[in-house]
């Protein structure tokens, strides 16, 4: 049956993922991330009961300079608050990181990147290397991104990289691992229609929550937010704009804290949708390359 997925899978999505924008994510293969039409990977189960729970392993690579300095935050206590970080929010879904160590690699040429491409490069010299393991999550940590402030190498993936400060700033480490488990931002992603509507009300003619944007229900409808149209001091966006089809969008403060929305710096990151926790679930469920297979602890 997995291999019927997959096939649908990889005909139903475009080519190249994303990664966090300039203060957000970014992700280098956008290939495939969702089963199309009603056949939507959150309809595979719509119960977290459902779910038993799974522990991955996770292993951190930092770079410093090749004399050996540079990336001071690259440390065993700074590592450590990253995966207790995580556990924090990824077990309200019963799923838990054990940390299976760190390693520093000696690196001028990948102590700062200068772009996506260079991740990309990256992960290729460390295949090479030797320095990827396949029994766990891959977390590189360079001192400095150009452009972005993590990625993600795929969905359903499990290598992912932050920058140094983000290593130990509270969001980007959790939004990146949201991508790995197939999570797709909640206000830029819209693969299959015009615009996702504003409508949550499943008899509505209007409801298409679970055929674009980013394929949750219980997430509202969101389109690429500017700045300015945001009060930082409340986290609240102040719009009169309307979705395709006339309605006003109604974003709550809640929304532009969920740590798959990309807003301002302000807006702390504080939580996941029960409806992103059952696709995260799924996706793990779905696995189709085995990663989280090969990486998780039986």
């Amino acid at each position: 049956m997995k291999f019927l997925y997959l096939f649908i899978l990889i005909l139903g999505c475009n080519s190249l993922c994303f990664a966090q924008g300039s203060d957000e994510c970014s992700f280098q293969n956008k290939q495939i991330s969702q089963i199309p039409g009603k056949n939507s990977i959150t309809k595979l189960s719509q119960n977290l009961a459902d779910f038993e729970p799974v522990t991955f392993n996770i292993y951190f690579w930092g770079f410093r300079l090749e004399d050996n300095t540079g990336n001071v935050a690259f440390t065993q206590e700074n590592v450590e608050a990253a995966v207790e970080r995580l556990n924090t929010l990824y077990n309200q879904c019963n799923i838990a990181f054990n940390l299976l160590g760190h390693e520093v690699i000696l690196s001028n040429e990948f102590y700062h990147l200068d772009g996506k491409h260079e991740f990309s490069e990256m992960i290729d010299a460390m295949r090479a290397d030797g320095n990827v393991r396949s029994d766990a999550f891959n977390v590189y940590v360079s001192n400095e991104y150009s452009g972005f402030a993590g990625i993600a190498l795929d969905y359903y993936g499990t290598i992912l990289g932050v920058s140094s400060v983000n290593l130990t700033n509270s969001g980007t480490l959790e939004h990146e691992v949201g991508h790995c488990f197939n999570l797709l931002h909640t206000n830029e992603t819209n693969f299959t229609l015009n615009c996702e509507s504003v409508v949550r009300d499943p008899n509505s003619q209007y409801f298409n929550a679970d055929l674009t944007g980013d394929f949750v229900a219980d997430t509202a409808a969101g389109y690429p937010f500017e700045p300015e149209e945001i009060d930082a001091t409340t986290c609240t966006l102040n719009s009169n704009k309307k979705d395709c089809y006339g309605f006003t969008y109604k974003v709550p403060s809640s929304f532009l804290r969920n740590y798959m929305t990309i807003s301002v710096p302000e807006c702390t990151k504080d939580q996941l949708t029960n409806g992103q926790f059952i696709r995260i679930r799924n996706a793990i469920e779905l696995d189709p390359f085995d990663h989280f297979q090969n990486a998780r602890i039986d």
